[in-house]
């Protein structure tokens, strides 16, 4: 344990005490201001075209900058309102039906395998890596059966998952990939950028992503066949009138296939001027981040965010840092949240829970559909590495502005320093 005596002594906030950080909230925001730039564009393209229903303007120009982002790797980009949608036309283009079966990490936002569901396909969980949080490679065969179509991999918090293990999987039994990196913005395998592995990759935009649009996601393939697919799935009329060439594809381009899911030119103008600032807001939330990670080390009942060898880390969506009660006296996660918070600290518990946890996943007769009585469902203590991980960890904010973080990460390195060294306040 670190040693310290400065705050011997010194009664806890949460007991009427003095509060470590001094600094007033908020101290962290998420997206950052929009600038004048930005500002005037947003208004010219009110009178220029509020409704683009191809793939022109601001629409071709993020697509076409997003592709570059990706060293070029990529041939197609397609744009939708949402991350999920770009998910759920990703499941499509990849041809999940009924009954199919997707494996999918236990520990992941719903998001990256819910869509599923929608098509009537069946999720099939595994566990995840206790390091990375990502899927599991030495626990994905035992859940192959002769009905599973796609792996589906969500590089978690920004952390690429162990790809090579997975492609042999994959390549081994016929079997898609469907990269989510809706975390993991500009982050790398073994130098190579995530989302270029998969037969398709969605990154998600949405406002509390590095790469933000508001609301928004883009789906990535260098598949003639699955751009199609996917095009139809969300983009009737103009853009699957220009874009198809399949000729049975081309011939439903006025339909598609019954949904709009299409990108509005304002949330693809923010998420131009976002990406425009993604490689100085990688490289700057990462010092921050490393600074963070080196501080809280010290601590015994913290377990900092590690970072395998062949993992660069980009987006660093979310930083998690996992806390041990029995490294500090038993004392419960909710009442060391409460104590840190009642100090000043922003931090509370992730949202994302173990699927295995989740009604959704849980529950056989979810009203969905009227017969469900071939969906897989799972109960509490099936993957006990992501329960673990989601019942440990500490969300903390992913502070992105260097130099100007290092002040209030040091008055919250000194509020845990405060809750370490007068522990015995909260027996």
């Amino acid at each position: 344990m670190p040693i310290s005596n400065k705050n011997s002594g010194k009664k806890l906030a949460i007991n009427g005490g003095g509060r470590a950080v001094s600094i007033p909230r908020p101290h962290f925001i998420w997206p950052p201001k929009s600038n004048a730039a930005e500002k005037k564009e947003l208004g010219d393209q009110r009178d220029k075209d509020i409704s683009i229903k191809g793939s022109s303007g601001p629409i071709r120009e993020l697509e076409d900058r997003f592709k570059s982002f990706l060293k070029n790797k990529v041939k197609y980009a397609i744009t939708y309102n949402s991350g999920t949608s770009a998910l759920l036309a990703a499941y499509f283009a990849l041809g999940v039906d009924e009954g199919d079966e997707v494996i999918s990490p236990a520990f992941t936002y719903h998001a990256t395998v819910s869509p599923v569901f929608v098509l009537r396909g069946n999720p099939v969980l595994v566990d995840v890596d206790a390091e990375t949080w990502c899927i599991d490679p030495s626990k994905i065969e035992e859940k192959i059966t002769k009905k599973t179509k796609v792996i589906v991999v969500n590089h978690q918090w920004g952390h690429s998952a162990d790809m090579d293990e997975i492609l042999k999987i994959a390549k081994k039994y016929s079997l898609k990939i469907l990269e989510d990196c809706s975390h993991a913005h500009g982050s790398k395998y073994k130098g190579r950028m995530v989302g270029t592995f998969g037969d398709i990759a969605v990154f998600s935009l949405q406002a509390n992503k590095m790469l933000f649009a508001g609301e928004g996601g883009i789906l990535v393939t260098n598949s003639s066949e699955y751009h199609d697919r996917a095009t139809l799935f969300g983009h009737y009329r103009d853009r699957s009138r220009d874009e198809i060439k399949n000729k049975f594809y081309q011939q439903f381009w006025f339909t598609g296939y019954g949904l709009k899911l299409r990108m509005s030119p304002y949330n693809a103008i923010t998420a131009i001027y976002s990406l425009q600032q993604l490689r100085n807001r990688i490289v700057s939330r990462k010092r921050c981040l490393k600074y963070f990670i080196e501080k809280l080390s010290q601590f015994s009942e913290i377990t900092v965010p590690l970072i395998a060898e062949y993992a660069d880390m980009g987006a660093w969506y979310g930083f998690k840092p996992l806390y041990n009660s029995g490294k500090f006296h038993n004392i419960p996660r909710e009442k060391y949240i409460q104590t840190l918070a009642a100090e000043g600290v922003d931090v509370k518990e992730p949202q994302s829970d173990a699927l295995s946890r989740l009604p959704l996943y849980t529950i056989k007769d979810d009203k969905m559909f009227r017969d469900r009585s071939r969906k897989h469902v799972f109960k509490a203590g099936d993957f006990p590495v992501a329960e673990k991980l989601a019942s440990s960890a500490l969300s903390l904010p992913t502070f992105t502005e260097w130099p100007e973080s290092k002040k209030i990460i040091d008055q919250y390195v000194d509020a845990f320093q405060k809750v370490h060294d007068n522990y015995r306040e909260l027996l």
